[in-house]
């Protein structure tokens, strides 16, 4: 064997190992760790944003829509039957109680001094007596006009 042989087959040797051995494991490696890395990444973050994003919005959704609209409906018909029969209870029967009293009040005593004071200036008619200034003061005598029995003269 020559040099050159010796020479020809160490280097067939060397880089035949090399391109067998050393290439194909690196490039095997390289494409798994790409792969791996690209679709673990790819399919983690496509699915878990597309399972967040399904599961927010859904629960999201669901959860303002029913429970607000429950919780809506429910305060609402509270508020406004307990308030607005409340006030209207109240208030109705407050101002009824209060108009009654001051009609009542206001007119009745209204009516009774307006009678009163008519009767009394129609029906008992008093004249004031002139005389002199006394210890007893004015006095005061019916016209007697009200009497039917009684004629002047």
């Amino acid at each position: 064997m020559t040099f050159i042989d010796l020479l020809v087959a160490n280097l067939l040797a060397f880089y035949l190992t090399y391109l067998l051995a050393f290439d194909p494991a690196f490039y095997l490696a390289y494409l798994l760790a790409c792969l791996l890395a690209f679709y673990l990444t790819y399919l983690l973050a496509d699915v878990l944003a597309y399972l967040l994003a399904f599961y927010l919005a859904f629960y999201l959704a669901y959860l303002l829509a029913y429970y607000l609209a429950n919780l809506l409906r429910f305060y609402l018909a509270y508020l406004v039957a307990v308030y607005l029969i409340f006030y209207l209870a109240f208030y109705l029967a407050y101002l009824r109680a209060f108009y009654l009293a001051y009609l009542l009040a206001f007119y009745l005593v209204y009516l009774l001094a307006f009678y009163l004071a008519y009767l009394l200036a129609f029906y008992l008619p008093v004249e004031v007596q002139q005389c002199t200034l006394s210890w007893g003061g004015p006095r005061l005598r019916s016209s007697g006009a009200h009497c039917a029995g009684q004629i002047p003269g």
